[in-house]
């Protein structure tokens, strides 16, 4: 496994799964969870997490990010970018040009059929 000291906050699935295979082992041998858990640096809810993991099958950590209801569409992303090439030397702050782009309706401030991803006011 390559630990030494604490178990770092990120580690992978094969990390994990030696870990809960070396508490197994430590359980078979009389030992408690906390025990094990205390000797490998592991907090021991953190363990009882990964073993209910374990047994769904999902050990391997989700990636980074997920799926954000409010991300950016690509309209919105280029309506940006063509607010910022026009206006971005004169509004050099990201709260001037914001607030730009709302009183002349453009960017984030509009309206955007998902569907379609065309603005409307």
């Amino acid at each position: 496994m390559g630990l030494s000291g604490r178990v770092p906050r990120r580690v992978d699935a094969a990390t994990k799964a030696g870990l809960l295979d070396a508490i197994d082992e430590a359980v078979q041998a009389d030992w408690t969870i906390r025990r094990a858990c205390r000797v490998l640096e592991l907090g021991e809810v953190r363990a009882h997490r990964w073993q209910a993991r374990r047994a769904r099958g999902k050990l391997a950590d989700h990636a980074p990010g997920g799926s954000p209801m409010h991300g950016i569409l690509a309209q919105e992303a280029r309506e940006i970018l063509a607010l910022f090439d026009q206006w971005g030397q004169v509004d050099r702050s990201h709260r001037k040009l914001a607030y730009r782009g709302s009183y002349l309706g453009r960017g984030v401030g509009l309206t955007l059929d998902r569907a379609t991803g065309v603005a409307r006011s």
